[in-house]
């Protein structure tokens, strides 16, 4: 498993709190690393096969099986709610986010690969002005652009928005 780029960013952006949840969790290592600044983590995925390795992956973590736009959590449970990679998959997105906004008392920390046009599991594209016009009617919005050094090419979104 690699802790890499997209990982490092939203530990920067989470800050640190009480209770972290990641919507669309996969396999990825980032609640683990942080379960060192969070009180709490939880991972939600719709697959059940990726829950349970993540449970027996990461035992620290405590990981819901649910749809990420209809969580059973309840409403401002945490103070940061992160979703990489997450946004572009939906058939709403704004659905998404105020998922996000429903579960986070503070923050949220969401990204999105840039204009990735040759994906066909993605049904949105996004720049960085589409996604702060999609954000900024839940609190103020700060985005970053940033290269990827393992895929030559490929640029990300990172969105922070403080509720």
């Amino acid at each position: 498993m690699d802790f890499g780029l997209r990982q490092q960013k939203y530990l920067e952006m989470a800050g640190q709190g009480g209770a972290i949840c990641e919507l669309g969790c996969g396999l990825s290592p980032f609640l683990s690393e942080a379960k060192k600044k969070f009180t709490l983590a939880f991972g939600v995925d719709f697959s059940p096969h990726t829950i349970n390795e993540a449970r027996r992956l990461f035992p620290k973590v405590d990981y819901v099986l649910s749809d990420v736009i209809k969580t059973p959590l309840p409403d401002k449970m945490f103070d940061v709610v992160v979703a990489g990679e997450v946004i572009e998959h939906m058939e709403d997105p704004k659905k998404l986010v105020d998922e996000m906004v429903r579960l986070a008392k503070h923050k949220l920390v969401l990204s999105t690969p840039m204009l990735e046009f040759n994906d066909l599991e993605h049904l949105w594209e996004f720049t960085e002005d589409s996604l702060k016009d999609l954000l900024a009617p839940y609190g103020q919005v700060t985005t970053e652009v940033v290269s990827s050094s393992r895929f030559i090419g490929r640029k990300y979104i990172f969105a922070c928005v403080e509720l």
